[in-house]
């Protein structure tokens, strides 16, 4: 900070208070609370000014090199948050000595730091999480890491290891900071694959195991790790330690609930690839309008908006977990006068499980508090409502909650209709609750009388019927008399103010009347910010309750979602099982029906279409046909159908049975990373080297133009070699998608793999899209015919045609015929190789009669 090399003796004390404070949060932006303001000086003006818009002024003018500017308290939020967005830490310091009684200026200290994971932005649903991570070695990639992940807001606390990739942890939570050692901060800048203002580096020590191990204990009052079970996870307590640390620093004093350890075995991960192809929580634009949380999002609480989020980021894959969730959407499903009558109820609640942290950490003001007791006032109707359904998944959710009675008639016996947003103002509570109250209000609300009066007696005294009495923030009460009528003041009068055409004076009465009124008006201040707080402390006492409400009242709200989307976008129930058979019979993507249905796409209607795939005999599909034909909504919505029914959903198909998956995967479109040094077909690349490094034969996966991005014969060379390496070793369920018709002869090869077509309608010259998949495979890609209707020049079109009629016909030497084609995969003769592979010991007189047959084709297309 250039502005600290200035002699810090020629400043106020004022000043030098915040050189002192700021040389402790050198890292940080300063916000001093002057006044109504928050003020920023020297380096931190500088950089706040140019992201803020902000005006840069100067205390004093001689001082240039020494600039300042500020903003209103009352609205920081909006400015912090943008100073957050560009990375940099905000200490808010405030005003901790009352200026009535310091001697000097007023104490300050820092009472919070704001960083991108602890700044809460007002109205947030979902949570926002904070991550460490601590890697077994100096590595993001290889080996163990520990995670942990705190959301601040709702106190939870995460920890757990894994074998993935840091970065798919990342794209797991969509943390908002990232706490990780300082000696990994040269690997990540060097990788430069992710955002870096999301990380905080700090120093390695902070990881330590002991240090860690201690941090943990003392936090969550606790004897051992055992009774966590993570005491053998070195990783896991370092990462968390270190996370407990860095809140602890930056003064986020929260107590958590409980640390909850994550077993990543009782969950799909989706990688970031997979959360952007199928639009899970944006659409590719970055917009919630177009993906499966904007259709699905029917929630009314936020607790359940972040249980749904939650559930779509984190898809199960424990079977009765799965079935337990249908069981209750199903039973909301079956009712809906109880969908009906719980939308009522639960309309516009608040946020019950903050609020409740709030209490626990005596931070809420009334306003919030009067809110939290207008939703506790509507449980104990959830209650009578849920028991009408003879459900018992609905009977439990009934069961399980809390009615707070007691606790609702006292805070409503407490606090007035529309009670303030701030404690210390006044102006809390109901007349009646408190006798002391009381009497102080009846002084502060008749002292206009008094004053009236007092103005009347004056008047009458001095005969000057212009007088009157005013007041003001710095001079009090005071006896207004213009200067025409000044020869009538009275001598006991005390000069106060002189204005241009009027003099003020005060009085030993008038004096004493105001101590009064004014004393009373701090009393009742004083006052009711005391009881507020011992209210607090009686609310407080009922927290875990609330806790549990608001846990009960997101899983209702939840299933309720679930259930009415549900109902109203004709969904059904899935059958789940454990075998690896995936079946759905006239299946729908979830999102393009809708948009269809809002006239958003041009299409008359949504053609629905069906999906085998897993049995032995096809657990690969190669999908061809051409573009705009459809594919890519098949092969997202078959995905999107096996995501839903793993997070507990109806679908939309008119049947699904769905054999659970242990991850999906998907390879749709490419990006181009010139920037970072990856061409579009390195991203494509790294993507399928992913895929097929960690598919499993559980695993469900969507390739579509694999190998597009190089020349043709490379990139049939690649395709064929990747489905031949997952028929072979993987073995997991695939729709591989091409314009590379040469791959529907892996078919003859395979008995895992069959080939279908999108089914389209030549007219002439023009096509027409049936959006239907059919068995067999296409014989061309109709490109012109796609070219045309985007509106290419019709001379381009026609030369085009003219250059395919001389390819078909072998005319340019560049290309061979099919039949030759097949040597890149094959040496020597294909069918001669087609016999050599033919098991002659083992082969069924069946299997033996169908390979011959395939053979006499192969004869026939030679």
């Amino acid at each position: 900070m250039n502005s600290m090399k200035i002699s810090q003796e020629q400043f106020t004390p004022l000043m030098k208070q915040y050189f002192r404070i700021k040389q402790q949060y050198k890292d940080t932006i300063v916000f001093f609370r002057l006044g109504d303001f928050y003020e920023m000086f020297g380096e931190d003006a500088k950089i706040a000014s140019n992201i803020l818009g902000l005006t840069l002024t100067s205390r004093d003018k001689s001082k240039e090199s020494f600039p300042m500017c500020g903003i209103p308290y009352f609205a920081a939020d909006s400015y912090i948050e943008k100073l957050l967005r560009e990375g940099y830490k905000v200490a808010i310091c405030e005003q901790t000595g009352d200026p009535k009684t310091a001697k000097g200026i007023v104490e300050r200290e820092v009472v919070k730091v704001l960083t991108p994971g602890t700044y809460l932005p007002e109205g947030i649903k979902e949570n926002v999480y904070i991550m460490a991570a601590c890697p077994q070695k100096i590595s993001y990639e290889q080996g163990k890491k520990g995670i942990a992940l705190a959301d601040i807001s709702t106190a939870e606390f995460i920890v757990y290891e894994t074998e993935k990739n840091l970065f798919d942890e990342i794209e797991r939570f969509e943390p908002k900071e990232i706490i990780v050692p300082k000696s990994l901060e040269d690997l990540l800048k060097f990788e430069n694959l992710i955002n870096q203002k999301i990380f905080t580096f700090i120093d390695d020590w902070k990881f330590d195991y002991m240090l860690a191990y201690r941090t943990l204990v003392e936090h969550f009052r606790i004897a051992s790790l055992k009774s966590f079970g993570i005491e053998e996870f070195h990783p896991a307590v370092q990462a968390a330690g270190a996370l407990l640390k860095y809140l602890e620093e930056n003064k986020q004093q929260t107590q958590f609930k409980q640390l909850k350890v994550l077993n990543l075995s009782e969950f799909i991960l989706l990688d970031g690839s997979t959360k952007k192809n199928l639009e899970i929580l944006s659409s590719l634009d970055g917009d919630k309008e177009g993906s499966l949380l904007w259709i699905l999002d029917e929630t009314n609480t936020p607790m359940g908006t972040r249980l749904l989020r939650n559930a779509l980021s984190c898809p199960l894959l424990n079977k009765a977990e799965i079935e337990k969730r249908l069981d209750g959407v199903e039973a909301f499903f079956k009712d809906y006068a109880l969908r009906e009558n719980i939308d009522k109820i639960l309309k516009d609640f608040p946020d019950i499980e903050r609020l409740g942290l709030k209490i626990k950490r005596d931070n809420i003001n009334p306003r919030e508090l009067k809110a939290l007791k207008d939703a506790l006032h509507r449980i104990p109707e959830l209650k009578k409502t849920l028991s009408i359904n003879d459900s018992p998944v609905i009977q439990d959710l009934s069961n399980r909650l809390y009615e707070l009675n007691e606790l609702v008639s006292l805070i409503e016996n407490a606090l007035i209709d529309n009670p303030p947003n701030t404690v210390n103002e006044g102006g809390i509570f109901r007349d009646g609750y408190n006798s002391v109250i009381d009497e102080l209000r009846v002084l502060k609300n008749q002292s206009k009388n008094y004053i009236l009066n007092m103005e009347a007696e004056e008047r009458m005294k001095t005969g000057i019927n212009s007088l009157k009495i005013g007041y003001n923030r710095v001079f009090g009460y005071y006896i207004e008399v213009t200067k025409p009528n000044l020869k009538l003041v009275p001598p006991h009068y005390i000069r106060k103010q002189t204005l241009s055409n009027a003099e003020r004076f005060e009085t030993k009465e008038l004096k004493e009347l105001e101590q009064k009124i004014l004393s009373a008006e701090e009393k009742l201040k004083t006052l009711e910010e005391e009881l507020f707080r011992e209210l607090i402390k009686r609310v407080s006492q009922h927290t875990e309750q609330i806790f549990k409400n608001a846990e009960v009242i997101g899983y209702i709200d939840f299933l309720c979602c679930l259930a009415k989307v549900a109902s109203k976008y004709r969904y059904t129930r899935p059958e789940i099982t454990e075998d690896k058979v995936i079946e759905i019979v006239e299946g729908r993507h979830p999102v393009i029906e809708r948009l269809i249905q809002l006239g958003k796409l041009p299409e008359q209607r949504f053609i629905p279409n069906d999906l085998s795939i897993g049995s032995e005999d096809q657990r690969i599909i190669i999908l061809t046909g051409p573009n705009m034909a459809g594919k890519s909504t098949y092969m997202r919505q078959n995905a999107l159908i096996v995501l839903m029914a793993q997070i507990g959903s109806f679908v939309p198909a008119r049947q699904a049975k769905i054999g659970i998956v242990d991850r999906i995967f998907t390879r749709i479109g490419a990006s181009d990373y010139l920037g970072k040094g990856q061409s579009t077909f390195m991203v494509e690349m790294i993507e399928v080297a992913n895929i097929l490094n960690n598919a499993t034969e559980k695993s469900f996966i969507i390739l579509d133009e694999v190998g597009r991005g190089t020349s043709t014969f490379d990139g049939i060379s690649i395709a064929w070699a990747v489905v031949e390496y997952i028929a072979e070793k993987i073995k997991a369920r695939t729709i591989f998608a091409t314009h590379y018709h040469e791959l529907t002869d892996l078919a003859f090869s395979f008995d895992c793999i069959k080939n279908y077509t999108v089914v389209v309608k030549e007219w002439g010259d023009e096509i027409i899209f049936l959006r239907k998949i059919q068995k067999g495979g296409a014989d061309k890609s109709y490109g012109i015919q796609v070219a045309r209707l985007a509106g290419l020049p019709q001379e381009v079109v026609l030369r085009a045609k003219d250059i395919l009629k001389k390819l078909e016909k072998k005319e340019f030497q560049t290309f061979r015929p099919k039949a030759k084609q097949l040597d890149l995969f094959f040496q020597g003769d294909p069918i001669v190789a087609e016999i050599a592979k033919i098991d002659i010991e083992n082969i069924t007189p069946e299997k033996a009669l169908k390979k011959l047959k395939e053979l006499k084709e192969m004869l026939k297309n030679d």
